[in-house]
């Protein structure tokens, strides 16, 4: 009886072995900054605040974090990887897709606002992100939002160069509209440099309204002036943009 006992004991730990070994590994936690939907590259952000005259030179790139397991990776102004991930710990993920090849990349959390793309740049470089607030959801993307926003306001003009409506405002909105710009109704600004390009890394912006053709300015903001140039394409047809910036054009204070 007691020779069984034993053999029964023994098949019992035999069998909570195996059953041991064969429980699935336990699956990482999803890092908290998935749950921030929206981070623009720091250096971005950085030249912007300081009135940067070459925003383009800036590496805007933007992270979405839009949907469950998936990532987009923009390039701003010209195009978006559809990605997904997965977690390897509680602050790093692993992003692959079908848009990427074979190249598999990493984001790892640095601090609370501060998150790194790895393997992007070359070995051993970093791409920092910052959250961007997108209450709106805008579609044309963080970082142009916060384009929009940066030049947002209602102006007057400083330098009328003899307009008709040189004393009526000039107000530029958020979402890409702008109102007393003569028949332009809409503006679009040129971040990646993949568009279009003028010399030095210049700011593009494109005012537009149906109809038209789309007029091209360079810009630069100093505080509360927003200076504008005329351009000149110096490309073929069948070519990118490329402009030289010819006069001024405009200078616009922005009302306190």
């Amino acid at each position: 009886m007691r020779i069984t006992k034993i053999l029964c004991l023994l098949c019992l730990a035999v069998t909570l072995g195996q059953a041991c070994q064969n429980v699935a590994p336990k699956k990482a936690e999803t890092p908290a900054f998935t749950a921030t939907p929206y981070w623009v590259t720091s250096s971005f952000i950085q030249a912007l605040n300081a009135d940067s005259d070459s925003l383009v030179t800036s590496n805007c790139m933007e992270l979405q974090f839009t949907s469950a397991d998936s990532v987009i990776i923009i390039s701003c102004d010209f195009e978006a990887a559809y990605c997904v991930y997965h977690a390897i710990d509680d602050k790093t993920i692993e992003i692959s897709g079908e848009m990427l090849g074979d190249a598999v990349f990493k984001v790892k959390q640095v601090a609370d606002n501060d998150i790194a793309l790895v393997g992007w740049l070359e070995e051993g470089q970093e791409i920092h992100f910052e959250p961007a607030e997108n209450h709106e959801h805008d579609t044309r993307g963080s970082a142009t939002r916060l384009v929009g926003k940066h030049l947002a306001g209602t102006y007057t003009r400083e330098n009328p160069f003899g307009r008709d409506d040189a004393t009526a405002p000039v107000t530029i909105n958020a979402d890409g509209s702008v109102k007393g710009f003569g028949a332009y109704k809409y503006y679009q600004t040129a971040l990646g440099g993949d568009l279009a390009a003028a010399e030095d890394g210049s700011n593009l912006i494109y005012f537009s309204a149906e109809g038209q053709e789309m007029f091209p300015l360079a810009w630069s903001k100093r505080g509360d002036t927003l200076n504008l140039w005329t351009l000149e394409n110096m490309s073929a047809a069948d070519e990118k943009p490329f402009y030289a910036v010819g006069r001024m054009y405009d200078r616009l204070i922005r009302k306190k």
